[in-house]
């Protein structure tokens, strides 16, 4: 088949969405089929584009391990997101990918990795003519999201995204979404069930089978002796990490050493949040380049979401925390998806969000309990195992992108 995969982020960045675009396109090449990439030049997590395409402008076209990958320009936004930024980044992208798709010639099937949604429009285009099948797959529900974290407020604005929203599921053939909350939500928004499947994010376990390494554990902040406690990946606006600072000044305990790795619009406020507090058991570090060492080195795992963010959001994070076999504690709405897997796996503790007492008093509980944290760890390893394997879910995209859907059970 001729497949187009439509897409913000790809390799070589390593974080959030990209490895599984990547490893999906990647999937379907090894299937035989012919896969082109239509997305962005590299610059997440930092925000900043990477410094080897810098000087690659307008258009880039490369092969990557048997894929096609047409990488097209944008607007960045600055460090501090606003409403309009966002969308005038989004928007961008979704034009000048509309252009590179000039290039592209017959499709069989276009898939469509959501946020943002303006690239469901941009797909629905380059689909309509050549009438190829439109595969939209959700990984946020926009315009949720931005809501529920107050980068949107109702109004205008809001109204416009629900209708491009409308726009976007009602033109696509078919709707993959990553957790069953996002099911539920787009049933509610009257989306027909055949449309529907779930195709969730998986994690290949066998990678998370690193031994703790002293070495790794200096290089974040830790030595012998000391309870690690990690975050890793973005640093934004949807994960309330000053949530995770405040419970850090609330330990109390000089052998908690609290460090967060990655980067992200909010890194800068946060680390200037953490000198004001004078906590001296926080540590800041780039994203590492082994990322299974990294997971190794801690003892905790810790999750942070604002509280409003329920079935908008299912951090993809969560499920390579879990293959580490590190216990994790969340600091989630209980309703959200987070804490539902949490809850079904038995792999940590549920706290209230953005309450850093309840986030302090979990740390400190599985500080003095070692044994919790294995028999946590070890559950969240099981799980993802039996669950999220990669090669299971991968076979389920097998039949999405080459069974027709009336031939689908």
């Amino acid at each position: 088949m001729r497949i187009l995969l439509v897409g913000l982020n790809y390799a070589p960045e390593v974080v959030g969405i990209a490895p599984y675009n990547t490893e999906l396109a990647e999937y379907l090449v090894s299937r035989g089929h012919q896969v082109t990439v239509l997305t962005s030049f590299p610059y997440y997590p930092h925000w900043r584009i990477d410094p080897s395409y810098r000087r690659r402008w307008p258009f880039v076209v490369e092969r990557i391990n048997g894929v096609r990958v047409v990488r097209s320009p944008f607007l960045l936004p600055g460090s501090r997101q606003t409403a309009f930024q966002r969308i005038l980044f989004d928007s961008s992208l979704a034009l000048t990918t509309l252009m590179a798709s000039a290039g592209v010639g017959a499709l069989d099937t276009v898939i469509c990795v959501s946020p943002p949604l303006q690239l469901g429009v941009t797909s629905w285009l380059i689909a309509r003519p050549r009438r190829a099948r439109l595969i939209l797959h959700l990984q946020d529900i926009v315009p949720d999201a931005a809501l529920s974290i107050g980068i949107m407020h109702e109004g205008k604005a809001a109204r416009l995204a629900r209708r491009l929203e409308h726009f976007v599921y009602s033109h696509a053939d078919d709707i993959s979404v990553i957790s069953q909350g996002f099911l539920d939500n787009l049933s509610r928004k009257g989306v027909p069930a055949v449309k529907l499947a779930l195709a969730p994010n998986w994690v290949d376990t066998a990678r998370f089978r690193a031994v703790r390494d002293p070495a790794v554990r200096a290089a974040l902040g830790a030595v012998d002796g000391e309870t690690l406690v990690l975050h890793t990946g973005n640093m934004g606006a949807k994960q309330g990490l000053e949530t995770v600072l405040d419970a850090t000044a609330l330990l109390g305990d000089d052998s908690v050493v609290v460090t967060l790795i990655g980067d992200g619009n909010h890194r800068r406020e946060l680390e200037a949040r953490g000198t004001a507090l004078g906590l001296k058991n926080l540590r800041f570090r780039a994203l590492q380049t082994d990322y299974s060492a990294t997971l190794a080195a801690a003892d905790i795992l810790v999750l942070a979401q604002r509280g409003r963010l329920v079935e908008s959001v299912a951090p993809s994070k969560l499920l390579s925390y879990m293959a580490s076999g590190k216990p994790v504690v969340a600091a989630v709405n209980e309703l959200s998806e987070a804490a539902r897997l949490i809850s079904l796996a038995k792999c940590g503790m549920v706290v209230p969000p953005e309450e850093p007492p309840a986030l302090a008093a979990a740390l400190r509980k599985l500080h003095v309990r070692p044994k919790t944290c294995s028999e946590f760890g070890d559950a969240g390893r099981r799980y993802v195992t039996e669950h999220f394997n990669r090669s299971t879910i991968l076979k389920q995209w097998v039949k999405l992108v080459e069974e027709p859907p009336t031939e689908r059970t």
